[in-house]
């Protein structure tokens, strides 16, 4: 009993205690700024420190020393330091140089025999973000961790690049100020995050410290302007949350001089100015949402979310993790906003284009009303005043006049004229099909356009329907004619007059023609 107690604790400290033993371990550490003075932690408003550390290595083998919390540091120089004198002196930072090994991460890989170094890190940077704290790693399980981690970094990045280079593309056009103003500040976020993570110094080659920082000001203030129009604040819709508006861009761009002249404060102008856009957004939302305007119900979401994400991304010091840092949950709060919100200004313009598509269609109704004669259904003057604008030399215009109407209208009363003036534009219309187009101008007046001059054809339709019409018990039907051609006349009004003076013309003649049958009749 006594030796399989024995055993059992052994094979305990097998697994818990040695490799907790075998995991490389940095003690003692102690940071010191340019003026010999020992610091607790790294101020923020960043300068130049230098820590002090020992490490503990177990064995032999590759081993990577990185930095967790944070990645925005300017310089740095790791310089280990074994038990016989030797030295091993590595270099990094955003604006540095030296080649990263590791993508989005500052780690040093380093081959480190069993035993204890004296570690010396040298940092130079105008600000921090986050506590820089060392930490040592074999070389295996760093990269098992880190993979993940900036593959995650990696695709937000490209979700932000696909976003903004969709809404870029639609804020070019006249009008589209939302869509501009959102591109805007998801390329702030872009530029700041791109940098901060190390992407642009890796990948293209930009060393540029203050990108960490300074694209996030004028993103703060596109992101103001695109709230702004996203829900229809200005200065007659809603004036007080306009006046609002001006406060805060006023303190952003207060904020922006104030970087610019004290540049160590620049990422703390930066938090502020996210507070600032985030309370704001918070009180647009909150206000428009209680009038149960359905966008700012949208946005509040939205905005909610983002406020959770981003403070803790903004107000967190120092993370318990190894893999993750804090500008990688600042881009990921950044990323959810940023899905959200295009969700929204997707939502905002399928809204307003099928509002536009409502509008145009009961402008087309209107228009159409507008050029349809009520009773018979036919286009009216106001319509064939239209077409007559691009009417072809080679068609013809006939006027015609119908006979008897006035005398159906006074003897069998105006019902039966109606069902004269519908029947006649009915068959008449059906018996032109596509080849030309009847219209009503009034009264007992119609007119045709035919879009060629076969004029016989349209003179045996209108007989065939007065026939029609005869064979329904409306005798006497007929039509007087005015037939003006194309090339006769440049002008709209021209055409119509020479069409009329003909028709009456025509008129006349029938009469007389009827007058002198009935006296020979006679």
């Amino acid at each position: 009993m006594q030796f399989r107690g024995i055993t059992l604790l052994a094979l305990l400290w097998c697994v818990f205690v040695a490799p907790a033993w075998a995991t490389p371990q940095i003690l003692a550490t102690i940071c010191h700024d340019q003026h010999g003075m020992s610091v607790a932690s790294l101020p923020l408003q960043g300068g130049k420190f230098v820590c002090s550390s020992i490490l503990k290595v177990p064995e032999t083998g590759r081993y990577v020393i990185d930095f967790k919390n944070t990645t925005t540091i300017a310089h740095f120089q790791h310089e280990l330091i074994d038990h016989s004198g030797g030295r091993i002196i590595l270099n990094g930072g955003i604006s540095s140089e030296d080649q990263n090994p590791f993508l989005l991460r500052h780690g040093r890989e380093v081959h480190l025999s069993a035993g204890t170094y004296h570690l010396i890190t040298r940092l130079n940077s105008p600000y921090y973000l986050a506590q820089p704290e060392l930490f040592v790693s074999e070389i295996h399980s760093y990269q098992q961790r880190i993979n993940m981690s900036s593959a995650g970094a990696l695709l937000m990045l490209g979700v932000l690049m696909g976003i903004f280079t969709y809404y870029i593309g639609i804020g070019m056009a006249r009008g589209h100020h939302t869509e501009r103003m959102y591109a805007l500040f998801i390329l702030g976020n872009l530029i700041f995050q791109g940098a901060a993570l190390g992407a642009f110094s890796q990948l293209l080659g930009w060393h540029w410290f203050y990108l960490t920082s300074l694209p996030i000001l004028f993103s703060n203030l596109a992101y103001v302007s695109f709230v702004c129009h996203l829900l229809g604040i200005n200065q007659f819709n809603r004036p007080r949350l306009y006046q609002l508006s001006l406060i805060a861009q006023s303190l952003l761009v207060a904020m922006l001089v104030a970087a610019l002249m004290f540049p160590n404060w620049m990422l703390e102008m930066d938090r502020y100015g996210v507070g600032i856009f985030l309370c704001f957004g918070l009180i647009c939302g909150i206000r428009l949402s209680l009038q149960k305007h359905i966008t700012a119900q949208l946005y509040l979401v939205a905005i909610t979310v983002f406020g959770i994400l981003g403070g803790l991304s903004i107000s967190a010091n120092r993370l318990t993790t190894q893999i993750w840092t804090i500008e990688q949950l600042g881009l990921l709060a950044v990323t959810v906003e940023a899905v959200l919100l295009a969700l929204l200004v997707a939502y905002q313009i399928n809204r307003m284009q099928k509002e536009k598509e409502r509008m145009l269609a009961e402008l087309q109704n209107t228009r159409s009303i507008a050029m349809t004669d009520r009773l018979t259904g036919m286009p009216n003057r106001h319509a064939l005043e239209n077409k007559l604008m691009h009417f072809p030399k080679h068609g013809c215009l006939i006027f015609l006049d119908m006979d008897n109407l006035k005398f159906f209208n006074d003897h069998y009363g105006h019902e039966v004229g109606d069902k004269l003036l519908k029947h006649f534009s009915s068959y008449l219309s059906e018996k032109l099909d596509n080849n030309a187009q009847l219209y009503r101008l009034g009264g007992d007046e119609f007119a045709i356009v035919c879009y060629e001059d076969d004029v016989e054809w349209c003179q045996h339709q209108v007989e065939y329907t007065n026939k029609q019409l005869q064979n329904e018990g409306f005798n006497g039907t007929g039509a007087s004619m005015g037939i003006v051609f194309g090339h006769e006349a440049q002008e709209t009004t021209e055409l119509m007059r020479i069409a009329d003076k003909r028709m009456y013309a025509d008129k006349r003649s029938r009469k007389d023609r009827k007058e002198m049958m009935h006296a020979l009749h006679s």
